[in-house]
């Protein structure tokens, strides 16, 4: 915990494309107001599939931000970038789903929420608050705390080294 805040995982298994972008997308205007800088990447070459606010947004973001020799690639990134303007951050979030990486942060660089391959791994820091109303909007079993879902889910490096632990051996009945 970090002041006064939890890591938590937004849990989107079972969730078709457009409700988990929702999700995500519901997140992240939850702690739109601590965001001080973000950074995405825009898969252009997905283009395609996102909904027209998304095309918008991210076009913005291009213009903004990636260079003019860059623009015509199927792949960019914006670098980190302040989010100070709010129609900024609000492109900044409005793509996030539907990008490979986003990362956004407070003005101490402290993170606020991290998302990979299009939403489906999504960590946010919330307040208790916070979680509780994410939690009225995504259901209370998609919102759980990183900690709850390590201990449920255990690296296979700790597996290993479960296995390995020495046994005391038998005792035998003679």
């Amino acid at each position: 915990m970090k002041d006064g805040r939890v890591e938590y995982l937004l849990l989107s298994d079972g969730l078709d494309f457009a409700r988990r972008g929702v999700a995500v997308h519901e997140a992240l205007t939850l702690v739109a107001a601590e965001m001080g800088r973000a950074e995405t990447d825009i898969p252009w070459s997905m283009c395609s599939d996102w909904p027209p606010e998304v095309v918008e947004a991210a076009s913005r973001l291009c213009d903004r931000f990636v260079p003019d020799s860059k623009r015509n690639d199927h792949y960019m990134q914006t670098g980190v970038q302040s989010t100070s303007d709010s129609e900024v951050r609000d492109d900044f979030i409005t793509v996030a789903p539907h990008a490979y990486d986003a990362t956004f942060w407070r003005r101490d660089y402290g993170e606020v929420a991290s998302l990979s391959d299009e939403g489906t791994s999504c960590a946010i820091w919330l307040t208790d608050d916070q979680r509780n109303v994410l939690a009225n909007v995504v259901g209370a079993d998609r919102v759980v705390s990183y900690e709850d879902w390590r201990r449920a889910h255990p690296s296979s490096s700790r597996r290993q080294l479960h296995r390995l632990k020495p046994r005391l051996p038998r005792a035998r009945s003679d």
